[in-house]
């Protein structure tokens, strides 16, 4: 059995098209896994596979449900019992979730919010 030895490798992102650094650490890190394929800036801006970012449109905190703008996408419908950490959403957060079929169409769940937009008001 041969061994392997590791070395930096200079690699360019498939989405963006720049060169970046996959280093020895980070090659031992994932070991097992599959090279990255997207530079770090890319990585940390684009959704994990299987979620989707987009904008609260409105959110009704009383009834717990609202409306999620995708970018040229449908808008999506969001309820309160498929939010993760906050309790309420308010226009403008810039949130992550998954897509589900509900029983009347395209359904936010896992939903997280990334930022808030500033609330003007306060």
């Amino acid at each position: 059995m041969a061994l392997q030895t590791l070395q930096d490798e200079i690699r360019y992102c498939e989405r963006c098209g720049i060169s970046f650094l996959w280093e020895v650490e980070a090659q031992k890190r994932q070991q097992g896994e599959p090279a990255p394929t997207l530079c770090p800036g890319c990585r940390r801006l684009l959704p994990p596979p299987g979620r989707e970012r987009g904008v609260v449109k409105w959110y009704n905190r009383r009834r717990r449900y609202g409306f999620i703008v995708r970018p040229g996408q449908p808008d999506v419908f969001v309820h309160g019992s498929h939010l993760e950490e906050s309790r309420h959403l308010r226009p403008g957060d810039l949130v992550e979730f998954q897509v589900v079929m509900g029983d009347q169409g395209p359904m936010a769940t896992s939903c997280r919010v990334l930022a808030h937009y500033p609330d003007w008001d306060e």
